[in-house]
């Protein structure tokens, strides 16, 4: 059995990369002998991060230590970070002790260099970048890229999407109300989510004559910068009856809330951050798990015009259509017939397409070839 290492900078900094990289490793474990390693940094004088700002200086962190942790590694799947002079001297020193070790690097984002380093401080990190990143197609056999791009910085690319491991999430049960429709986002809420344009959605469809006898709920889960002004959209427009708000729920209490609604709400709001390609949201692929219908500001990456359990509006502050929201309900309730059978669907989509087991494959190959 071959032996890889997945390696990461900085370690666990979040929920959602921790529990990308227990996904990752899950899935690499099926077919290899993986193991974990974190360069890590260690903390630093102030006189030490001055001088580590400088171009032709390093960000220093814990390289030698994770080279003595290194046993005839066949490849190593790393998470990229920025690159300096210490990290491609990483990366030789590995090829010249281990020459036929594949390095792979993930780029999670790309381009990156607005995302990574837009803000004013993050200049010398970038001049760094610069420098250094032409480099590294001496030592790096493969990035993994998110995008189509078949090459990047002269290195050829692995291309694949964000993936969920399908299994470990819970699929939605319950059937349909009569003549309502509920609506559920969840999320850390801010800027880009933008479910501001769907309470004004709500506003406009209960002010006028179209609501007619279709009830519309929404269900908000989880705290965040954002959720403040929804809030208080709620109670400018009245609407305290339709839209409900919840701190953020884990288990049996979110899964219960999902088994009650119908339509899983993505970002709406990718345009405040510049952002009009098609979206690789982690939440659409929690959606797709749990077997329930999209609706979205932005294209979605996977999802083409011909698939049917998920609608898209325009990726602008335009406000969203309640209205036209439940003739796509209606609409998919008559293709699948019933929520079980829809759901199914929904789920078999999402193992296909973005299952841990789909979206590595690209790497798995490449390991094997």
């Amino acid at each position: 059995m071959k032996k890889g290492y997945y390696i990461h900078f900085g370690g666990r900094e979040s929920i959602g990369v921790s529990k990308k990289i227990d996904m990752q490793m899950e899935e690499l474990k099926k077919y290899y002998d993986m193991r974990e390693l974190e360069v890590a940094t260690p903390d630093r004088s102030l006189p030490e991060r001055i001088l580590g700002l400088f171009p032709t200086m390093s960000i220093r962190r814990n390289y030698e230590q994770a080279l003595e942790q290194l046993e005839q590694p066949d490849f190593l799947y790393v998470r990229r970070s920025v690159a300096d002079r210490a990290y491609l001297y990483f990366w030789k020193k590995i090829k010249e002790k281990y020459p036929h070790c594949k390095i792979i690097i993930e780029i999670f984002s790309y381009p990156y260099d607005k995302d990574d380093f837009g803000k004013w401080n993050a200049w010398p990190f970038y001049l760094k970048e610069l420098m250094y990143r032409p480099r590294l197609k001496h030592y790096v056999d493969r990035f993994v890229t998110y995008t189509e791009d078949r090459e990047i910085f002269g290195i050829p690319t692995l291309c694949t999407t964000n993936g969920i491991h399908v299994e470990s999430v819970r699929q939605v049960a319950g059937q349909f109300a009569e003549k309502k429709l509920r609506l559920i986002g969840v999320a850390f809420m801010q800027r880009h989510h933008g479910y501001e344009r769907i309470i004004e959605g709500m506003h406009q469809y209960y002010d006028t004559d179209a609501a007619g006898d279709y009830q519309v709920e929404l269900n908000l889960v989880g705290d965040g910068p954002e959720k403040p002004l929804y809030q208080e959209l709620v109670r400018k427009y009245h609407l305290e009856e339709q839209v409900h708000f919840y701190p953020t729920l884990t288990g049996k209490d979110l899964d219960d809330l999902y088994d009650v609604s119908d339509l899983g709400l993505v970002s709406f709001g990718m345009y405040k951050l510049g952002y009009f390609g098609k979206m690789m949201a982690l939440k659409s692929r929690e959606y797709l798990a749990k077997g329930m219908p999209l609706l979205a500001g932005c294209a979605i990456d996977v999802l083409d015009d011909e698939y049917p359990y998920a609608k898209t509006f325009p990726n602008d502050d335009s406000t969203v259509d309640i209205a036209e929201v439940i003739r796509f309900f209606e609409q998919i309730k008559k293709i699948a017939g019933d929520k079980g059978r829809m759901s199914d669907q929904i789920r078999q989509f999402a193992q296909e397409h973005v299952s841990m087991e789909a979206v590595m494959r690209p790497v798995a190959a490449f390991i094997e070839d």
